[in-house]
């Protein structure tokens, strides 16, 4: 199915025991998990989550996770990460199918399992036993006319009302990445509160990240430690690497510094905002974000990039030294193993 009739699908119904999110777009890839978490913690609020990465795991290890419940708990998510590696349900996946199509005949139907292939393509063999096995959802950027619709109702799923014309505006700010069109309607959520229509004006008037704020949805790859979309989006920089970039990849970091030691601290999301002075929106990206490092990570990283903008303020690194340096920065954190949450 597309993501579109997953979305409506997830609206009437419980989700499947098994989940395939698959196709070339990762960040409808990453919506689709994220509403499947919500439905989640929403239907089954003790249920516990689980993450495995296909770099590190193979499917023996989220089968056996799923045939066994939890200490605390009986409902289980349980998410695989890059299952589009050859150990997993990528290349010759014969062997993995068969595991699943074993495990699944007699499932232990307290575990859903959610298998997340960035980049698989359609005629793969996974996609059609998915199909048999639960949700196979394919997972593009979505068009322009099936966008105004979707944004349309995920106003109404908030309690407000955009018109045509608003929504054209938006998408054209922002552009078809369905993660920012949602960040858009949060802020814009906050920004006419207690209103509940969003005008024309309203969406002229608030900056979005998107085309006027380019920096941003760089920031956001890095931050979750997407590589490859990172250094993508670094290359498309209007003003190449400069002193702006350094400083506000620097200011972020920061940031999921104090969030991540404010988590390891005991802090609660409102807690933390409070305490760090941030708008609980912009501290609800940061905590999901910060989940992707470990506070040392964190520490090293910023070190590293001290010391890139300490070269770039003082002219001490040469005509395009700087945006190696931030290439191989965003290289090292991207790649490290990422922290277990």
């Amino acid at each position: 199915m597309y993501f579109d009739d997953f979305l409506s699908r997830l609206k009437k119904d419980d989700f499947a025991n098994f989940v395939l999110l698959f196709g070339d777009s990762d960040s409808v890839i990453s919506e689709g998990l994220q509403v499947i978490k919500e439905k989640f913690k929403k239907s089954k609020p003790g249920g516990t989550v689980q993450v495995f990465d296909g770099t590190e795991h193979d499917l023996t290890d989220i089968i056996t996770a799923a045939q066994t419940s939890g200490l605390f708990a009986n409902t289980q998510l349980l998410i695989f990460k890059n299952a589009q590696k050859d150990k997993c349900l990528g290349g010759r996946s014969e062997g993995a199918i068969q595991q699943l199509k074993n495990y699944y005949d007699n499932p232990n139907l307290d575990s859903y399992m959610v298998f997340l292939a960035p980049g698989m393509k359609k005629t793969v063999k996974a996609v059609t036993a998915a199909e048999r096995l639960g949700w196979s959802v394919q997972c593009s950027d979505m068009p322009e006319w099936k966008l105004v619709a979707f944004v349309r109702e995920q106003a109404k799923n908030r309690g407000l009302t955009i018109g045509e014309e608003a929504t054209q505006w938006l998408i054209q700010k922002i552009g078809n990445d369905i993660a920012y069109l949602q960040r858009g309607l949060e802020q814009l959520t906050d920004y006419i509160y207690p209103e509940k229509t969003i005008t024309t004006q309203h969406v002229k008037e608030l900056a979005v990240p998107g085309v006027e704020s380019e920096i941003f949805p760089f920031l956001d790859a890095v931050a979750m430690r997407q590589t490859d979309k990172a250094l993508k989006l670094m290359g498309s920089l209007q003003d190449g690497v400069d002193t702006g970039t350094t400083m506000m990849l620097y200011g972020r970091m920061r940031e999921l510094l104090m969030v991540a030691a404010g988590k390891a601290a005991g802090l609660g999301q409102s807690q933390a905002a409070e305490v760090l002075g941030l708008h609980p929106f912009r501290l609800k990206n940061l905590w999901e974000q910060s989940g992707q490092f470990t506070v040392e990570e964190l520490k090293e990283a910023v070190k590293d990039l001290i010391h890139i903008q300490a070269g770039v303020v003082t002219g001490r690194l040469g005509k395009g030294v700087p945006t190696v340096m931030l290439e191989w920065w965003v290289l090292k954190w991207g790649k490290n193993k990422m922290a277990v949450r």
